[in-house]
């Protein structure tokens, strides 16, 4: 192998880790965005489930009660 050969191979080399990294990173984000989007769908999924909740007790214990009071940091 001559040393032009040698560097041409390296250039090749170079080049597949750093498209090998890409997918990596794309692959990582794809997932990480997956996750964001879940615990999204979860969050809105238990705020829906509590205004069910609010709902039913201000239908059951007439209109005027008090609405139940909202959690520290709730959406």
């Amino acid at each position: 192998m001559t040393k032009e050969e040698w560097l041409e191979r390296l250039a090749e080399l170079e080049k597949d880790t750093l498209e090998l990294e890409h997918r990596l990173k794309m692959r990582v984000a794809d997932e990480r965005s997956s996750k964001i989007a879940g615990f999204r769908i979860r969050s809105e999924r238990v705020h829906n489930r509590l205004l069910l909740v609010e709902e039913g007790a201000r239908f059951l214990c007439g209109e005027n009660s008090m609405p139940l009071k909202k959690a520290a940091g709730s959406i």
